[in-house]
């Protein structure tokens, strides 16, 4: 996908920015450099600590070692941020750039160093780092929001401007955790996807844990989850009108020679990333289709299920 970002919100980077204009704050060198806020410098990876408030738990091996190899053949291409604490240092963002590092056998790393920083900032810019950098789980995201809220006294409004979000994204990601643990435990191993396990959150559904299992072992979509929760049979037979359609459908379809169907284009890593994370943010599915033979064009596709569904996602984009 190139250099491009395709994350939603603010940028982490702007965000760092916005407190050096704010707090005036520089980076601060060790064994008496000179402080300059521009300053990138080497700190020893001995000295560095993991950011304490990292909602991310799990890291890939595979995805490290990848960012390993890169490392090794192209250097660190963009520095890492820290606070200072003590004789030590925090990682505010670049945990895995950190470990690739540490795994590519480097004792240093270029970094720019805040002296000053909160634990409520470092708190936001962990939960930041993670959504704009690498896709958490919805579950890590909720619990991240969670957290917030409990620690410092924010309200949804505050969180949502804080993070970049709208209002009602961070109120319907704080619904999952309402969810019963074996349900949450389903989201995080990528059995249930952001959109279904929004759709679980429905007050009119009895048994959740038992409608997820459904929803995995017969592959259901939203659709299909929201019409559970009415009451209606998704495997009741068609009407006669809707047998007459599909007659008269088919019927037409058959006087037209069949065209040989276009192989689809496998989407790249990164593709599917973005597809992922745009099924995160509007909670609902999200398709990507390339054009034939090129991901340089192609078109996206975000399903809604229901007027309020397509309100709600209209909401997100005005206030994106």
């Amino acid at each position: 996908m190139g250099k491009k970002s395709f994350a939603l919100g603010r940028g982490l980077s702007d965000i760092l920015k916005d407190h050096d204009a704010n707090k005036n704050l520089s980076a601060t060198a060790p064994q008496g450099e000179t402080s300059n806020e521009q300053k990138v410098i080497e700190i020893e990876l001995d000295l560095i600590d993991a950011n304490p408030f990292q909602p991310r738990k799990v890291f890939s091996d595979d995805e490290l070692s990848e960012l390993a190899n890169s490392i090794k053949q192209q250097g660190l291409i963009q520095p890492i941020a820290l606070r200072k604490v003590g004789g030590r240092y925090q990682i505010i963002s670049g945990e895995r750039r950190t470990r690739a590092s540490k795994l590519a056998g480097f004792s240093t790393i270029k970094a720019q160093v805040y002296e000053n920083l909160d634990d409520k900032k470092m708190s936001e810019w962990a939960l930041i780092e993670n959504i704009q950098r690498v896709d958490l789980n919805p579950v890590e995201i909720a619990r991240s929001y969670q957290k917030l809220i409990e620690n410092y006294d924010y309200t949804h409004e505050d969180l949502a401007n804080a993070v970049g979000k709208s209002r009602s994204a961070i109120t319907n990601a704080l619904r999952l955790l309402k969810l019963p643990d074996q349900v949450q435990y389903w989201i995080q191993e990528g059995k249930l996807s952001s959109g279904a396990a929004r759709a679980l959150c429905s007050d009119k559904i009895t048994d959740v844990e038992a409608l997820a299992k459904r929803i995995i072992d017969e592959g259901l979509n939203v659709r299909q989850i929201e019409a559970i929760s009415r009451g209606e049979d998704i495997n009741q037979p068609r009407s006669e009108e809707q047998e007459t359609k599909s007659g008269a459908d088919a019927q037409s379809a058959s006087k037209k020679p069949e065209a040989p169907a276009k192989p689809k284009l496998e989407l790249s890593a990164d593709m599917k990333q973005f597809e992922s994370k745009l099924e995160t943010y509007f909670g609902t599915k999200v398709a990507i289709n390339p054009s034939a033979g090129t991901e340089s064009k192609g078109t996206i596709v975000i399903n809604y299920y229901s007027m309020d569904d397509l309100n709600r996602i209209q909401q997100l984009m005005e206030n994106a």
